[in-house]
């Protein structure tokens, strides 16, 4: 009898065990179960009913853990719920940008400088009798990219436009040999409201006579400038506030080339910094070369240099996106010629290619000219302009090359002349989605949509009455 009692009590031990077993692994817990202290009536009486007990206790463990393993498997293949999954962001699901992506840029403001004493080439009936004021300030409607006018500045014969890269300062120079009443030229710097868009005038600084056009390094401590009849190179260091302090370096040309109505001296027309902004590119029509400088220091310093072709004239450059490659539009002869660049040492190779910019059946004896040079940010292709210098078809329009992306070579996509009226200056918005063409003498801007595969230009309608224009400079955010 006390056996029997001894044996129930064991059994319901072994019931109470497999039932705290059960609870811990329905809990998700650790339970530790403590043995019966040695000497109790349960201890001493365990070890003969040892055989007898251990079966069901098994059983009874078997039974508990089997039920648990089907609930938690229940649990873990159940479909998941709308919160506990979150549909993926947008951020997320995005497609990585391209290279040289621009789809995060928004253009806020345009910056147009014109002539204001007569234009070289000439200008309209117009412009003649009315004559433009100084540099306009326009507001660009990202969706379409036309412009409204916010703001006129006063200022002489302020041709060339420049932004610095934090978009806070605007530099113009001043198309002029008479500055203060001596002989000299002169450049502007203006700070820009960054929520307007309105520019004031910082300070000016005197120049070589007659400066064509200037570039900003990419530290904005420095702007470089192209004198036209001032034969030379300058630097001007940038101050804290964007003003401009007195010249740093002047480097003088030499030289002439064949025509002599053109060619009778150096004449410096372009200054492009390379994309690593190391090296300068420079363009000189009067004496044919090509020239790579560096800033060392407060100091301007030639690296390397070309001579092209006698007469050719060359007017602006561009360099390729990943920097390997100078493109050089000539303005005497008409042609784009292309050099590798070595971006390491800045030293330009031979010539590997030369092209027209008019159509074949152009007249060899007509005059030529060509305006703008221009590669869109994707490096697929090249916009080059040329103004009319004679009545024949291609003398005045916008022509569009595709760029071969091993060799660099141009190939000719098409020649717009719907719009065009001399067209000085050009420019590609900083979204890459539209050209603006500059007529001089059409006293407009006319904008062309790019198509992003093949280059063509579309007309859009969108035409901006600017009188002689002749730069524009974008502001993005």
């Amino acid at each position: 009898m006390v056996w029997r009692n001894l044996l129930q009590r064991h059994k319901l031990l072994c019931t109470f065990a497999a039932l705290t077993l059960l609870l811990a692994l329905l809990a998700g817990c650790t339970f530790v179960i403590t043995p019966v202290p040695a000497g109790s009536a349960a201890a001493e009486t365990a070890t003969p009913a040892e055989e007898a007990t251990e079966a069901p206790a098994e059983e009874a463990t078997a039974e508990a853990t089997e039920e648990a393993t089907e609930e938690a498997t229940e649990e873990a293949t159940e479909e998941p719920s709308e919160e506990a999954t979150p549909e993926p962001t947008e951020e997320a699901t995005e497609e990585p940008a391209e290279e040289g992506s621009t789809s995060d840029i928004t253009t806020e403001f345009a910056y147009v400088g014109s002539y204001t004493r007569g234009a070289p080439g000439g200008w309209s009936d117009a412009a003649e009798a009315t004559h433009p004021e100084g540099v306009y300030v326009f507001s660009v409607d990202p969706e379409t990219g036309n412009m409204t006018a916010i703001q006129t500045v006063p200022s002489d014969n302020p041709s060339w436009v420049t932004i610095d890269h934090a978009q806070d300062n605007l530099y113009i120079t001043n198309e002029i040999a008479d500055y203060d009443g001596g002989t000299a030229g002169s450049i502007e710097a203006y700070s820009i409201d960054p929520d307007t868009g309105e520019l004031t005038l910082l300070n000016t600084e005197t120049t070589s006579i007659i400066p064509a056009n200037t570039a900003v390094d990419p530290t904005d401590h420095f702007v470089v400038l192209a004198n036209y009849s001032g034969g030379t190179f300058q630097l001007f260091p940038i101050n804290d506030d964007g003003s401009l302090g007195p010249v740093s370096s002047t480097i003088s040309e030499t030289g002439t080339g064949p025509r002599t109505d053109r060619q009778e001296a150096p004449h410096p027309h372009a200054v492009v910094f390379d994309p690593s902004g190391a090296f300068i590119a420079t363009a000189d029509l009067g004496n044919d070369k090509i020239q790579i400088f560096k800033i060392d220091g407060d100091q301007l310093v030639e690296v390397d240099g070309k001579q092209i072709d006698p007469g050719s004239g060359p007017r602006h450059v561009a360099f390729s996106p990943d920097g390997s490659r100078l493109y050089v539009n000539t303005e005497l002869t008409s042609k784009i010629l292309s050099f590798p660049f070595d971006a390491a040492t800045g030293t330009l190779g031979n010539e590997i290619q030369s092209i027209s910019t008019l159509p074949d059946d152009y007249p060899a004896d007509a005059d030529r000219s060509t305006a703008e040079i221009l590669i869109h940010p994707s490096g697929k292709f090249l916009y080059n302009t040329n103004r009319k210098a004679s009545d024949n078809p291609g003398s005045d329009a916008v022509v569009a090359y595709s760029i071969d992306p091993d060799t660099g070579e141009l190939t000719v996509i098409d020649r717009y002349s719907e719009g065009i009226n001399f067209p000085r200056g050009a420019a590609i918005d900083p979204t890459g989605t539209w050209l603006y063409a500059l007529n001089q003498k059409g006293d407009n801007i006319v904008q062309f949509e790019i198509d992003q595969e093949t280059g063509e230009l579309t007309p859009t309608g969108v035409v901006i009455d600017t009188p002689v224009p002749v730069s524009i400079a974008f502001k993005t955010k």
